[in-house]
């Protein structure tokens, strides 16, 4: 039987060339890798600038439609305290506008009532 072949070590030329050759494709893969990086950062800025076009654009976001007052889950206390609740329609867990300048405490105080198509509570 022949001797079989052991694999012979890389000459020192071989290594030399082969490491040369892993740098040059480093080198490119670290370029590659700020690009990649520059165009993120550049797709979050117009992200962001396009954000605010459409807040300035668009004047009509959710809270805008509470003008005039602020938002109100009705609790069961609500609907204890103000039973005219119930009969325009309204049930625990419906939100209702309150009036700017008066607090949820001071309704409940007075026994406030609500507008059913506004959902609003009034003195």
């Amino acid at each position: 039987m022949k001797d079989q072949e052991q694999p012979k070590a890389p000459s020192k030329e071989e290594v030399i060339a082969f490491l040369k050759e892993q740098i040059e494709v480093k080198s490119v893969q670290l370029e590659l890798q700020k690009i990649n990086t520059s165009l993120a950062i550049e797709k979050a800025e117009e992200l962001k600038a396009l954000s605010i076009i459409g807040q300035i654009t668009n004047p009509g976001s959710r809270e805008d439609s509470y003008k005039g007052g602020t938002p109100h889950i009705l609790t069961k206390e609500d609907m204890e305290l103000n039973p005219e609740l119930a009969e325009e329609g309204l049930k625990e867990g419906d939100t209702i506008v309150i009036p700017d300048g008066e607090s949820v405490e001071s309704l409940k105080d007075e026994a406030p009532t609500v507008e059913k198509k506004s959902k609003s509570l009034k003195k």
